[in-house]
């Protein structure tokens, strides 16, 4: 039977500093590529270990990185605590944390993280965005859902990003078909948007 999803702990996610650890600036280029590497070690991690084995080239295929970048985005995934590495040879172990009182954790759809996690652009605040809010929505997606609904106030609040980074970032995800959006709700003033995390 074909692989619908992977898992991704989100306590990293949901946790009082959350994605702001993220930030843009000059280390946008280097935070896009943590997440990246997040997503392609969720991929190949053993459910119950919660353990990938990986090479770099490996991860530079899964990422569409250089293996600079590779190298940067793991070390920052380590410096927060994410990811743990084993260094054994030309393949290394990979672990995903989690903590003892928050062990939850998001789907991440595999066939189509997959084939568009490469795709996604590497470098600037926009994209660093898209990153951020596609996590967002993999941590806060109900389990009896595909769709997650959030406003412009609270993406604002939990990516600390510009208003104005949120449509361009969502243009993003939605060219690269990730998610899908819907405008939601009969009353206009009410109407509010509803986020759909495809490939499940």
């Amino acid at each position: 039977m074909a692989k619908r999803f992977c898992m991704c702990p989100s306590w990293w996610v949901r946790d009082e500093e959350g994605l702001t650890r993220f930030s843009a600036g000059k280390n946008a280029g280097q935070n896009i590529a943590a997440l990246k590497c997040v997503l392609a070690i969720s991929t190949a991690v053993d459910f119950h270990t919660r353990k990938a084995k990986l090479s770099l080239s490996d991860l530079e295929k899964l990422t569409g990185l250089s293996r600079p970048m590779v190298i940067r985005g793991l070390a920052t995934l380590q410096d927060f605590g994410i990811v743990n590495v084993c260094k054994d040879g030309r393949v290394h172990e990979y672990e995903l944390t989690v903590k003892k009182d928050d062990a939850n954790w998001g789907k991440v759809p595999y066939d189509r993280v997959l084939k568009q996690l490469p795709t996604l652009p590497n470098r600037g605040a926009i994209p660093l965005t898209a990153m951020k809010l596609y996590m967002l929505l993999i941590a806060y997606r109900p389990n009896t859902s595909e769709t997650v609904f959030i406003g412009y106030d609270l993406i604002e609040q939990y990516l600390a990003c510009q208003r104005s980074q949120i449509r361009p970032a969502l243009d993003i995800l939605y060219t690269h078909k990730l998610i899908s959006v819907s405008l939601e709700g009969e009353e206009r003033r009410r109407r509010h948007n509803a986020y759909q995390i495809l490939g499940f």
